[in-house]
């Protein structure tokens, strides 16, 4: 357990964590698995075991397949076990088989140093034991002899962390887990440690270590996703957060970053959900939240999610752009007349609204009702003249309407308009400018707006 949780990553604190113990492990799982009967005296030398407990003998088998496809029995038995020994990754030490079980015994008799028992049954479910080599079990040793000084160290460098002592709290991080590797609370502080001091990638190196050795550490999942998502890798991030939210499926903080990770990586139908999620964990009504899930729902598009984001957004923001972002919503979601009398609402507050001019000439145009559509435009165009988008729409209008010759009007002025637009974007408006006089039959002007739609696209 954790001497003091951590916060999210924005505050990227050096926090306290303890490493389980020692103590209680062996008796809490050997409560699980072993028998009371002592060892005969003489036996042979006792095999060093791994031991992974798991609810259900298809877990069981399915940890025996991810152990003979290459991954390590201590990594499987970390992200399996059910049991206290996960923590050490299954290991026991030397244990006299005469103390176990029957079924376990009996698994043991005829296993191999460096294989896996099939699998038994326990008393809390179904067991695999790895019988380790003696090269295995000298290491294991090894490192356990050094795990007082590594937890020792682990201890003051994170005391040093949460003083402000950044260069010899990491110092004495790096050591803890060069004395100790299977220390997943040494690398998670280091990894905290490094960011502080602007060590990006050696950060995240850090905490991967801490997830390899503790797959299913929420804090660490949820620290390298709001990470990467700092250092513009959405979609690297996304993997840590889904993981994140998944250990823990009423973290807000989780669904939140989750849902911004998302939007980030383009995927905003997934936001729209994760916004969503995070929106009723919450309990309330956040602006911000809103904002963001009806901006993803507008881009997804998903109108109803949009309609309904709109208007939880208009009751906590009462006023006219209230009534124009429901009306966007509501046009998005196919629900033109309804629209309309959103953005008619909107100018009644406040006439001089572009928006709502431009989002009813859209609405009443999709009613069919075209010369309506051309004069709220209009206007438009008068209260803001620089937009070149209101003239490229009006121009669009009135060629649906076979008026090319106030189409080619409408966009000729938008042209002007756009002189400080990006280049790409009055070279496309020229060569749709082209496009409108080769259908008039005028190609001399056709042929002069492409050559200077070609002279804007030249380096």
């Amino acid at each position: 357990m954790r001497a003091g949780r951590p916060h999210p990553p924005d505050g990227v604190p050096c926090v306290a964590r303890k490493t389980l113990g020692l103590t209680g492990v062996m008796a809490a799982l050997l409560s699980v698995v072993l028998a009371a009967d002592p060892a005969p005296a003489g036996a042979p030398k006792d095999p060093a075991i791994r031991v992974l407990v798991v609810k259900t003998e298809t877990e069981a088998r399915e940890a025996v397949a991810q152990f003979n496809a290459g991954m390590a029995f201590d990594r499987i038995v970390r992200e399996r076990s059910i049991g206290p020994e996960r923590e050490r990754g299954g290991y026991l030490g030397r244990v006299d088989p005469a103390t176990l079980s029957p079924a376990a015994r009996a698994a043991v008799a005829g296993t191999r140093s460096g294989r896996l028992t099939p699998v038994f049954p326990t008393e809390a479910g179904f067991g695999v034991i790895q019988i380790l080599t003696d090269q295995e079990e000298q290491e294991l040793e090894t490192q356990l002899r050094k795990e007082p000084e590594a937890l020792a160290l682990l201890k003051e460098g994170t005391d040093l962390g949460k003083r402000g002592d950044l260069d010899r709290a990491l110092q004495l991080l790096q050591r803890a887990v060069e004395l100790n590797p299977r220390l997943a609370d040494g690398y998670f502080n280091l990894a905290v440690g490094l960011w502080k001091v602007g060590r990006w990638e050696a950060a995240m190196a850090a905490m991967r270590e801490a997830i390899r050795l503790q797959p299913k550490d929420f804090d660490a999942y949820l620290f390298l996703g709001g990470w990467l998502s700092d250092r513009a890798r959405p979609d690297e991030a996304v993997t840590y957060l889904e993981r994140a939210a998944a250990l823990d499926v009423n973290s807000l903080e989780a669904w939140r970053k989750l849902a911004q990770a998302y939007d980030a990586a383009g995927r905003a139908r997934a936001a729209v959900g994760a916004y969503r999620r995070a929106l009723g964990l919450l309990g309330r009504d956040d602006p911000a939240l809103l904002e963001a899930w009806l901006a993803a729902a507008m881009r997804a598009p998903d109108g109803p999610a949009a309609v309904e984001a709109a208007r939880k957004l208009r009751g906590v923001r009462p006023g006219y752009e209230g009534f124009v972002t429901v009306g966007d919503a509501l046009l998005l979601n196919g629900e033109a007349e309804a629209a309309a009398q959103e953005y008619r609402k909107a100018l009644g507050l406040a006439p001089a609204s572009v928006r709502a001019q431009v989002g009813l000439a859209a609405a009443t145009a999709r009613l069919g009702q075209r010369e309506s559509a051309t004069q709220h435009l209009l206007a438009a165009i008068r209260l803001d003249p620089s937009n070149p988008e209101h003239y490229q729409a009006l121009s669009r209008l009135y060629e649906e309407m076979d008026r090319l010759d106030l189409a080619i009007v409408a966009l000729r002025d938008g042209v002007a308009a756009a002189s400080g637009a990006p280049r790409a974007t009055q070279a496309a408006m020229l060569d749709r400018l082209a496009a409108l006089y080769e259908r008039a039959e005028m190609r001399r002007e056709a042929e002069q707006e492409r050559r200077r739609a070609n002279a804007l696209r030249e380096p």
